[in-house]
Parts: structure tokens; C-alpha cells; sequence
């Protein structure tokens, strides 16, 4: 009984070996056919990409609207070169609400960014990666295209400052309450809630656009828009009832008339907040004829030439004044070069160009508001009111002080192109002087205190004459001019007229 049962299990034992054995082939035949497949596949797909160059773009690819299909790099980088400046020629309209204004793609500066990066994704599509995963993509190719973003981008500066130029001003931007003299006292009136241009939001919109669905042609992009809250209420100005200072020159006449009324409306109506400061230059400026100005005298270089806006400084000057008997803080004064003859020394306020300004600001925890023009006397005027804080018994008187003074001299110099004996006066004869000005206080009629305000310096201007000496009569001319150069008005005059 037992050897039966050994006998058997021998047998079973021998029959699942058989069956390993016969298992291990037919795995090793699978493997090697599978490996044998996979080998055909591989060198199949492998001849399949392998026809496509590395250097050349594949069919059906575009950047943006570009088909850059069987280009190399350079050939996609100076075909994309040429689109953009396509591109650049487009207009944009500016809608700001209902209003609109126009702008050149160009002037917003568009550009690529990453260009070289995005055309070597476009080189590189179906050339990288496994075999498999390359074929996929370029059998996709064969059905439908790629299209790879151009990635356009604005440049913030140049957009900016189109935005700033064309969009903002064409708000309907808050308006600021306001305020006027009557017969009575002060009309105010209200201000107004408004919007603005959110510049940054608005570029930010534009670059998004360019980027999603734009068709390369005009089209109008919308501004962001922001609420705008005035900076100026009707509760800020009721404070303003009482008179702080005013002073007022000589209006005169002539051209320079012009000038003085042109900056004077400028500055006329302004309102000051407390903090705020405000350049008279700034103001008034530029000074030219679009803006309301003509040619006048004015002082240069030591001399009195005609320029555009000659006699701002008198505008200045007249404001300055008024300003210190307002007591308002001056930040920036400057003397003209030369004496003034509409008001004492030191009391002059110069403007010219980037270098002579006066600027102001409102030291006062209330609003001021400011009025100047030319009035009925042909007096210009200015007049500083806000709230008065100082004691009724106090009262200003702004005294200036001559430290030293230098007489201009008359000189003589010889024209040898004029006739001799021809006289020709060159030059604005002046005065130089040094002198202070002090503010003095007085209360109740008597002098409490006395404070420097400025020290000044005027350059003098000599008188220059100018006396012909072309002559056929060389001993004539040699003698006028020997007298010239003794500088001797009666020996001139003498050497003239003997050469006469």
C-alpha cells in the first residue's frame, strides 16, 4: 500500500514538472514575440520621426496667426520680425465710457517676449521625448495644427504715458468744489463725484487681449475704470471768509500788459489745501504764444532782451508780497539779477526757467484761496483770503534794507563799422546793490519784533556807448579813437569834432 501511494505521488511530481517546463516556454516564447513586436514597432515609429529634420519646423504649426511650417529658426525669427511690424501699424481705440481716443500699437510699445524661446518650442515640436510620445504628437499634426502663443507683450512705460496723454484726460474725472468772490462775500459750489482711467488694470486688459483671440487688426479695447472721489469738498472752503494779505504794482501798459494778465488769470481762483505747495512756474508756464503770451522785455545776461512772457516776474513778484502779509510759508524766492523799479529791494520774486522759481505752500490748517488780476486802477492785484487766526491788534510792515550799493559806470567802446562820430547806446544801465528785508511786527501801533525775511544781491549794468570811427581820414579815425580810450566823454566829443 505504501510504495502504491509513493509511486503516485513520483507521478504527480513528474507531471508538474512537465508543466513548469512547459509553462517556462511558452512565457519565453511571449517575451521573445513580444520583444520581437516591440522591436518592429520601435524601428517603424523610430524611421517614422526620424524623416523629420531637427532644424526644420514641422507641417501645421503656428505662433499665433503665423504658419511657420517648414521654416528653420532664423527663417520663423525674421518671418515673426516682419508680422510684428505689421502688427505695430494697427489702431486701437481708447474707449474711456463714452468717449474714445486712438493710439498705434506701436506707440504702445508691443513687442515679443521670449521670442527666440517660443520659436525653438516650435523647432523642438516632435523632435523630443520617447520615440512613442513623438510620434503621437506628429501624427496629431497630420489631423489637426499647433498653435503656440506669441506672447505678446506692451511696453508698461510707453503705454503709460499714451494712457496718461489720451485716455485719462477724457474722464469724466471728479470735479473739485469751487469757490468765487461776490459783492456780498463767497459763493461756493459743490463738487462732484467722477471716474478715472485705472492705468495699470487697462494695460494689463490690452496685453490680454493681444494675447487671446486678437485677429491682427484694429479693434477697441475698453478702459478700466475707477471711481475718482474730489480732493476739494464745499465743507473744506467755508472756512474761507477773511483777507490774509494783499499787495498790488503797477500794471502799466504795452505788450508786457498782456503777459501780466495772462499769468495773473492762471493763478486767479487757485485754491491751496492745507500742506499743499504750489510753483509759480509751474503755474504759468510755458511761455509762449500758444499759451497766451507775447514778447516783452525781461532781463538776460545782464541785459533787457524781448522774450516771450516778459514781465512774469512782476506777476511773482506781486504775489510774494502778498504772500508775506499772509504770513504764508515761502519755500523757494529768488532776486532778479538786476534791480526792479515796480517794488523795493528785496522785495522782488524772479522767475527763469529751470533756475528762479518762487514756491509757496500753505502753512495754515484751513484752505486758502487766491485772487489776482488787473484791476480798474490798472493796478495788478493779488489777494490772499482764508481764515484769520491772528490777533486783530497786530499788524505788518515789511521794510527793506540797503547794505551796499555800487554805481554803474558809462563806458566807451569803439564800433569800427559805424560812421565816425556816430553815437549808439548799448545796454541797461543799473544800480548793484546788496540789501535785507525785514518783516516788522507791531501790536497795538508798537514794534514787538523784527524778523530777516531775506538777503538780496543786484548785479550793476554799466552804460555802454559805442562811437564810430569808419573813415576814409585814417588820421581822423586814429584820433577819435585815442579819446576813446581815455575814456573821457569831453576828449571824444573834441576828437569828433575836429574830425568833423
Amino acid at each position: 500500500m505504501a510504495d502504491r501511494i509513493r509511486r503516485r505521488r513520483q507521478h504527480h511530481r513528474k507531471l508538474a514538472k512537465k508543466r513548469r517546463k512547459r509553462a517556462q516556454f511558452l512565457f519565453g516564447l511571449v517575451l521573445a514575440c513580444a520583444a520581437l513586436i516591440f522591436g518592429v514597432t520601435y524601428f517603424v515609429l523610430h524611421n517614422y520621426v526620424s524623416k523629420y529634420p531637427a532644424e526644420i519646423i514641422c507641417d501645421h504649426i503656428y505662433i499665433g496667426g503665423m504658419d511657420v511650417s517648414g521654416m528653420t529658426k532664423e527663417e520663423a525669427l525674421q518671418a515673426l520680425e516682419e508680422h510684428l511690424a505689421e502688427d505695430r501699424s494697427k489702431t486701437v481705440t481708447l474707449q474711456v465710457g463714452k468717449k474714445n481716443a486712438q493710439a498705434t500699437l506701436e506707440e504702445l510699445g508691443i513687442s515679443y517676449r521670449d521670442v527666440e524661446k517660443t520659436v525653438d518650442e516650435a523647432v523642438a515640436y516632435g523632435k523630443e521625448g520617447g520615440v512613442i510620445s513623438r510620434y503621437m504628437k506628429l501624427r496629431k499634426l497630420a489631423k489637426e495644427k499647433v498653435v503656440l502663443s506669441e506672447n505678446i507683450a506692451v511696453d508698461p512705460e510707453q503705454a503709460e504715458a499714451v494712457l496718461n496723454e489720451r485716455a485719462v484726460p477724457i474722464a469724466d474725472h471728479a470735479k473739485n468744489a469751487s469757490i468765487s468772490r461776490t459783492g456780498t462775500g463767497f459763493s461756493i459750489e459743490e463738487e462732484q463725484e467722477g471716474s478715472t482711467v485705472d492705468v495699470a488694470k487697462s494695460i494689463a486688459a490690452l496685453e490680454e487681449h493681444l494675447n487671446d483671440g486678437w485677429k491682427h487688426e484694429d479693434f477697441t479695447q475698453e478702459m478700466v475704470l475707477v471711481k475718482e472721489e474730489p480732493q476739494i469738498k464745499a465743507a473744506d472752503l467755508e472756512s474761507i471768509q477773511d483777507e490774509l494779505g494783499t499787495f498790488s504794482t503797477d500794471a502799466g501798459g504795452g505788450e508786457r500788459w498782456k503777459n501780466l494778465e495772462t499769468a495773473a488769470g492762471k493763478i486767479n481762483g487757485m485754491i491751496l489745501m492745507p500742506g499743499q505747495e504750489v510753483s509759480v512756474h509751474d503755474v504759468t508756464a510755458p511761455y509762449d504764444e500758444e499759451h497766451g503770451y507775447v514778447p516783452a522785455g525781461s532781463y538776460e545776461n545782464g541785459q533787457v532782451v524781448e522774450t516771450y512772457g516778459g514781465g512774469i516776474c512782476q506777476v511773482s513778484t506781486t504775489l510774494y508780497n502778498a504772500l508775506l502779509f499772509a504770513e504764508l510759508e515761502i519755500v523757494e524766492r529768488y532776486p532778479h539779477s538786476m534791480l526792479v523799479n515796480y517794488v523795493d529791494p528785496s522785495r522782488d520774486a524772479a522767475i527763469a526757467g529751470d533756475t528762479k522759481d518762487l514756491k509757496f505752500k500753505n502753512n495754515q490748517e484751513t484752505p486758502i484761496y487766491l485772487e489776482g488780476g488787473i484791476d480798474s486802477s490798472n493796478q495788478l492785484r493779488f489777494t490772499v483770503y482764508g481764515k484769520e487766526t491772528r490777533d486783530e491788534n497786530r499788524t505788518l510792515e515789511f521794510v527793506s534794507e540797503t547794505l551796499a550799493e555800487e554805481e554803474y559806470e558809462v563806458k566807451y567802446q569803439e564800433d569800427p563799422s559805424a560812421a565816425l562820430g556816430s553815437v549808439t547806446y548799448e545796454g541797461s544801465p543799473h544800480t548793484g546793490k546788496s540789501a535785507r528785508l525785514w518783516k516788522v511786527i507791531y501790536v497795538d501801533g508798537k514794534e514787538t519784533d523784527r524778523q530777516q525775511i531775506n538777503e538780496s544781491h543786484y548785479n550793476k549794468s554799466d552804460q555802454i556807448i559805442k562811437i564810430g570811427t569808419k573813415s576814409d581820414n585814417a588820421s581822423a579815425a586814429a584820433a577819435v579813437r585815442s579819446a576813446i580810450a581815455t575814456q573821457n566823454y569831453s576828449k571824444i566829443m573834441a576828437a569828433i569834432g575836429q574830425a568833423g
